[in-house]
């Protein structure tokens, strides 16, 4: 089991099955600006990782046996990546092969003669409406993208997605290989990899915090003169700061009404079932760090972490 930095570090230098939905700007975990970071070098960048990943990484030899169970066919796990026999920053690692009969041979001296990739998958069944008709193409779109990739690269022509949903519910879905999707996921990587990648060029901002991946620190005493379109984006900030901020005083008012009308009670119910409640929380301690410096200096010292620095966009207006 490789943590998620030492993944990273061992993975080959091109674009990879898990980077097309971030390439795209369809990544629900990165964006655009965030896959040039790592592709470029910038791997001091807060990297997804936790439980998550980790129990995925254990259950896949689980999934792929439960789609032997369920489809009668044998799985091959590949070890390292396959690349596109053409474009050479494309690659693929797969979580399985999929063969008909264990005779069968899945590579044969670098090239996949299997015709169907297996991708093992787990999801919260809080995700349970993302994931379609079993035994159709309707999964979440950054899965269908990887697949389509690892058909693009391999070759071959169907790929199979187990999921294990909630831990109970085990589905199997498939996509089938397209060639025009193939032709313009090609064309956008090619596109990211020679003018992002390989230029340095990043590409356009999505967020914040792609804005500050790019400008993490600032030169001091160095300051733009605002021209028309700066002046309008700072006073279109102030508007819908004066929007948000008339919603929320809004917001205070129905909660105060509604407070006004529970009183004394615990809280309102509609058919047994609670509609609000007004509960007295528990009594929370916390540490009172001023004094603790003043009576014990040296403790407190020894015991205070600096933090990172990091800009923070202050914008006053022009009024």
């Amino acid at each position: 089991m490789l943590s998620n930095d030492e993944f990273l570090s061992a993975r080959p230098r091109g674009i990879g099955g898990s980077d097309v939905a971030a390439m795209l700007g369809l990544s629900p975990y990165k964006s655009p600006v965030q896959l040039w970071a790592e592709k470029v070098g910038k791997n001091d960048l807060p990297q997804r990782q936790g439980l998550e990943l980790r129990f995925g990484q254990h259950l896949e030899p689980l999934i792929a046996h439960e789609y032997e169970r369920a489809t009668g066919l044998h799985t091959v796990a590949h070890t390292g990546p396959i690349f596109h026999p053409i474009h050479d920053f494309m690659f693929a690692s797969v979580d399985r092969l999929v063969i008909n009969t264990c005779d069968k041979v899945a590579v044969d001296n670098g090239v996949v003669t299997a015709d169907r990739v297996l991708e093992c998958k787990t999801a919260s069944v809080f995700n349970r409406s993302e994931w379609g008709e079993v035994g159709t193409d309707q999964i979440p779109a950054h899965y269908l993208l990887q697949c389509a990739w690892y058909l693009a690269v391999t070759g071959c022509e169907r790929a199979d997605i187990a999921v294990i949903i909630g831990n109970a519910d085990f589905r199997v879905y498939t996509l089938w290989r397209d060639l025009r999707l193939e032709a313009l996921l090609i064309s956008h990587a090619t596109r990211f990899w020679q003018e992002n990648v390989l230029s340095g060029r990043p590409p356009a901002i999505k967020n914040a915090q792609d804005a500050r991946i790019l400008f993490p620190t600032e030169v001091p005493n160095q300051f733009l003169e605002a021209d028309e379109s700066m002046l309008a984006l700072v006073e279109a900030h102030q508007e819908e700061v004066e929007i948000a901020s008339g919603a929320a005083d809004r917001a205070e008012e129905v909660r105060t009404q509604i407070m006004a009308q529970i009183g004394t009670a615990e809280g309102v119910r509609h058919k047994n079932k609670l509609v609000a409640c007004w509960r007295t929380s528990k009594p929370a301690q916390r540490l009172n760090v001023q004094a603790l410096r003043a009576a014990h200096p040296t403790i407190a010292k020894e015991f205070t972490t600096t933090s990172a620095s990091s800009r923070r966009l202050v914008i006053r207006g022009n009024k």
